[in-house]
């Protein structure tokens, strides 16, 4: 019976969390490409652009924008650290496709 009722309960749970409404964090309809661009770059990360025709950047819109690699330093050579290793993220690679 306990194993039945924590089955239930667990399903309802995995239920709620699929059917919940999407974060409303990502911005829905055509964004312009350059100003995406620009962001990331703000926010240092290194932007490689896959554009699809030859209109300038700004005026093409975002298909898409996908994570690519992490660069990170692993020592313990930071001041505070005590000797004690750590990892810091020094940079990453955003990949951003653009439709023109």
């Amino acid at each position: 019976m306990n194993v039945r009722l924590a089955t239930l309960s667990l399903a309802a749970g995995a239920a709620a969390v699929a059917f919940a409404a999407p974060a409303a964090a990502a911005p829905s309809g055509p964004q312009d490409a350059g100003e995406v661009v620009m962001r990331l770059q703000e926010s240092g990360n290194t932007v490689i652009v896959n554009r699809t025709g030859n209109q300038p950047l700004s005026e093409c819109t975002v298909a898409g924008v996908r994570a690519g690699h992490t660069y990170s330093r692993f020592d313990s050579g930071y001041p505070g650290a005590q000797m004690d290793p750590m990892s810091q993220v020094v940079g990453m690679t955003v990949y951003v496709d653009a439709t023109c």
